[in-house]
């Protein structure tokens, strides 16, 4: 089994926006699991005494198209990019891919988890928390992501602002 690390650099939020997509491309002879997503908000951006933002966790039926592909072993702070995380196993875009905002595709499918996450800069709660996405209560169980099949980052329909941007993992093992 391989773990992989995907860099989402933080993004302004928007109502109903995808910040993300992971996508496990078909007939790829490897299973993907998602161990974790971790959104972050950012400090970095100025925001005050607006409402949360809610996030929500989606398995996808169609890969995302647009956006801005995700680059593997990158180094661009701004750049989304999947890392190995022993930095000798090396993934290609036969596995997986990644968009960061896609504009299409990445069809929602069924809802996995969700999260309302804090966004002012100023309040301590914001940084104190690890809300993992894909691991219920520390269950030993991630997310598989069947062959084909993928999931997404959804943002709910209040706007809200601020930046955030998410810490993920998966592994891949071959079949």
């Amino acid at each position: 089994m391989a773990l992989y690390r995907m860099f989402v650099p933080g993004q302004t939020v928007g109502a109903s926006a995808i910040h993300w997509d992971l996508w496990h491309v078909a007939n790829s002879g490897y299973s993907v699991v998602l161990e974790a997503v971790v959104p972050i908000p950012s400090g970095a951006a100025a925001v005050t005494g607006l409402v949360a933002v809610d996030i929500f966790l989606n398995r996808t039926t169609a890969v995302g198209t647009g956006g801005t592909a995700a680059t593997y072993e990158g180094t661009s702070f701004t750049a989304m990019t999947i890392c190995g995380q022993d930095n000798s196993q090396a993934l290609t875009s036969s596995i997986v891919t990644a968009r960061l905002t896609p504009t299409g595709g990445a069809t929602a499918g069924a809802v996995l988890s969700w999260r309302s996450l804090a966004t002012e800069e100023t309040l301590a709660g914001t940084y104190n928390q690890i809300n993992n996405m894909a691991r219920l209560y520390h269950t030993s169980v991630g997310i598989v992501i069947p062959q084909g099949k993928g999931v997404s980052v959804v943002q709910g329909s209040v706007a809200s602002v601020g930046v955030v941007g998410y810490e993920v993992a998966f592994s891949v093992t071959s079949k």
